[in-house]
Order: C-alpha cells, then structure tokens, then sequence
C-alpha cells in the first residue's frame, strides 16, 4: 500500500519562519483535503482561521473550529480531515520538546487540547509571523525561538483563566458553547437557553455576574465578530456573510461591524487583504 500525500489537495503553504527549535506557519487546505495518518513529533498550536476540521487523535474523533486554538502532543498519532465544502486555513507553531522548560514539558501534558485564541495570543503569532527577515542574525533567531516558547506560555495561561471563569459557570459555557456553533440560527439564543438548562432570567443573571453583559449582547458580538473574521478570510459579498452569520440583512452588520471594529465592512476587508496577518 502506498504511503498517504500528507499534503493532498493543499492549495499553498508557506512556512514563514523556523529556527531549529522553532517553527511557524500556515496552510490552506482546498475542500475535501486530508493530512496524515502521521505520528507527531514536536508540541503544536494549531489556529483555525476558516473552514472546519475533523482531527482523529489516537482513535479519537474531534471537530475543530474557526477561532479556537488547539494543542497537539508529541507521540500521537494523528489523522486530519478538512471541510468537504469550504476552503480550510490554519496557522501554526511547533517546538520540539526538548527546547521546553522542564516545568513547562509537564504543564503541556496536563493543558486542555482546545481554547479560544486570546487577544494577546493572537498578537504574538502575527509578531511572530511577521519576523522572516530576522533568520538571517543570531539575535532575529532568539527572538523567534522566545516567541514561540512565549506563544506556548499565553496559551497555558488562556486555558487556566478559562478553566477559573467556568468552574462553577458550566450555565454560562453551555450556553457560549451553543451560541459558537449556532450562531447563524434565528433562535440561537432560545437554543441556548435550552443547552444551558435555565430559565431566561437565570441565564440573563448568570452571564451579568460572569460577563457583565447579557446574552444577547454577547451574541450579537459573537455574530458580528464572525462577521468581521469572515470579511478577511472569503470573497463572500456582505449580505451573505451577513446571513451566515445570523443578521436580518447587511446593514444591520455593517452598523455593528462599524460600532464594534470603528470601520465599514469594505474598509475591514481591503485593510485585512493589503495585511493577511491582521488579526481580524
């Protein structure tokens, strides 16, 4: 039996930056694209920025999403599964264990496999990915090397904030976890009442004390967000973003989009596509 094409139906990849401990990049897989079987080597943060994927981790079926960012463990075997539909597009960083603290080894091993990608998360790949020069000097190297290992350190401390903020708050990420995936559905937020098992009130009181917002509120953000996400990742025209997303028509996400990102929805995406690193 021949070997699997670990890069079937990759439309480009272009790994930015790499050290010998260090490696960052991107990839955008066409629909239907697949990676693997493969054994992995190095720890891995891998950031979805569109489309959907299914990962199979020692036999263990996962579905991955836009906005989360995932931990990948050295020894596992992995099988990767991109959209059938949609193009598929990641970011990512390894490092090889060895280039860890020790402390720091054993943290990873104990780390949850998911979490949202936090803002100053984000901010560290863009800085990263943005250093191709810099492999040319000693110093560009360590500096490359110290973003991942600080890329790592953000994602550790993301997931022990997160896991702070649920503990005795499953209420609230029941109902965050539904509003994520359903966000397009005209009664998302009723759908996500149900989910969380609670009254209107109860909920409404629980994310106040949580989140000092409401769930609607909250929504709306999630959607317009997407939204924003969507402007630089497609070549879909607002209104059909706009109904993805669960607006009633464009102007209601382009009044949101500019509340919230302080520009037009045609200002986000040329801005996004002059920077394909803004992280919109």
């Amino acid at each position: 039996m021949s070997k699997p094409d670990p890069t079937r139906n990759v439309s480009w990849i272009n790994m930015r930056v790499a050290t010998e401990q260090v490696a960052f990049g991107e990839v955008r897989y066409q629909p239907g694209g697949r990676c693997g079987p493969r054994v992995q080597r190095w720890h891995q943060l891998i950031l979805l920025h569109s489309g959907t994927c299914q990962v199979t981790v020692d036999g263990v079926s996962r579905e991955l999403t836009a906005g989360m960012v995932y931990l990948s463990r050295p020894g596992c075997r992995e099988h990767w599964k991109f959209s059938d539909e949609l193009e598929t597009h990641h970011s990512w960083c390894t490092i090889k264990p060895v280039f860890f603290p020790k402390r720091m080894r054993k943290e990873l091993l104990q780390a949850p496999w998911a979490n949202p990608a936090s803002t100053a998360w984000l901010q560290l790949l863009a800085t990263a990915m943005g250093l191709c020069d810099h492999i040319r000097n000693p110093a560009g190297l360590w500096e490359i090397d110290l973003l991942g290992l600080a890329l790592f350190a953000e994602y550790l401390n993301s997931a022990d904030q997160s896991a702070e903020s649920r503990h005795g708050e499953e209420v609230v990420s029941k109902a965050i976890h539904h509003m994520r995936n359903h966000l397009g559905e005209e009664d998302c937020l009723g759908g996500a009442q149900t989910a969380a098992g609670v009254s209107a009130n109860v909920l409404i009181r629980r994310f106040q004390a949580v989140l000092q917002t409401t769930p609607g509120r909250f929504l709306w953000k999630l959607r317009t967000e997407r939204g924003i996400a969507m402007l630089g990742q497609s070549d879909l025209t607002v209104a059909e973003i706009a109904s993805l997303c669960g607006f009633q028509n464009p102007y209601h996400f382009s009044r949101c989009a500019k509340k919230l990102q302080g520009e037009s929805p045609r200002a986000i995406r040329q801005k996004a596509r002059q920077n394909p690193l803004h992280p919109f």
